[in-house]
């Protein structure tokens, strides 16, 4: 692992050859980039009304409530709830020291609403949020590798919790690295974390390596007026994936598919099994058109 860390940082460092081919959301990124107190997208804002998930999480809550409340109302996560995220960055520095790095400070919001369970009035079952802060390239000419084409790389901090009480808390803290490479139509996103330790009797997720690893790979495939992604996490012991399909629908929105399968699809989730799909739409950005 540390040898890959090291050679992922040293494309960062060593130049190598590269040829001026225009990328359009390259373009449409530097130009939202070079205006001030701007919003930038980051992981995807979308919004999916109808998630179906046939296997959903209870045993959290098995010791939280009463038998004979549960009985009453039933589980407290139904299988049908709503999601939606909110991603973006801030701009704050351009061109540190000369290097051509960039820093920025990120926000990613994302609530799953039990918003059909009106037994236990509609709660929020989870919030993770994740602020991060990073130093970004994007190199004006594409940079070559192998086949492809290096165009972002990233490195920093990110903080993710869901701000539960002690006994459903899930927090941890991570150093990154992203590289960020196309091949033709395919895009692909590579991130390598190192996560901060902690005291072992303040560690509240000591097997989180077990299911989201020490990374995750994504992969975009434009095909037509359509994009198709595939998220990978790679725990040691156990996987999860992500597959979802962006449909054009209005000028910036689209229809959004996605279909979860595995573990660590959410902080709460990390080690419990979930199968589900939903339906809705998401923004554009430069990177999901």
């Amino acid at each position: 692992m540390f040898k890959l860390i090291m050679a992922l940082i040293g494309i960062s460092i060593f130049s190598f050859s590269s040829f001026a081919t225009e990328y359009p959301f390259l373009k449409e990124y530097k130009g939202l980039i070079s205006k001030k107190y701007i919003l930038i997208p980051h992981r995807g804002t979308y919004l999916l009304p109808f998630i179906y998930n046939d296997n959903p999480n209870n045993k959290v809550y098995e010791t939280a409530f009463p038998d004979v409340v549960k009985e009453k109302r039933g589980n407290f996560n139904d299988y049908t709830e709503a999601e939606f995220q909110i991603s973006f960055l801030i701009l704050t520095n351009k061109n540190i020291f000369n290097s051509g790095f960039d820093t920025f400070i990120g926000y990613t919001h994302q609530s799953w609403w039990q918003v059909y369970n009106t037994d236990w009035s509609r709660p929020f079952r989870e919030t993770n949020y994740a602020p991060e802060v990073f130093f970004r390239k994007v190199p004006d000419d594409p940079v070559s590798f192998f086949l492809g084409k290096i165009l972002v790389y990233d490195f920093g901090f990110i903080h993710q919790s869901n701000g539960q009480i002690q006994e459903l808390s899930r927090s941890w803290n991570r150093f990154f690295y992203r590289v960020v490479l196309v091949f033709d139509q395919i895009m692909l996103k590579t991130t390598l974390w190192h996560r901060l330790p902690e005291e072992t009797n303040e560690d509240e997720n000591p097997r989180i390596y077990n299911y989201l690893g020490y990374g995750e790979l994504e992969i975009k495939h434009k095909f037509n007026s359509h994009s198709y992604q595939l998220r990978i996490i790679p725990g040691i012991k156990k996987q999860g994936f992500e597959f979802s399909i962006n449909t054009p629908w209005k000028e910036g929105l689209q229809f959004y598919t996605r279909v979860g399968y595995g573990y660590g699809l959410s902080l709460l989730d990390y080690d419990h099994d979930n199968r589900k799909i939903g339906m809705g739409f998401i923004l554009a950005d430069p990177f999901t058109k």
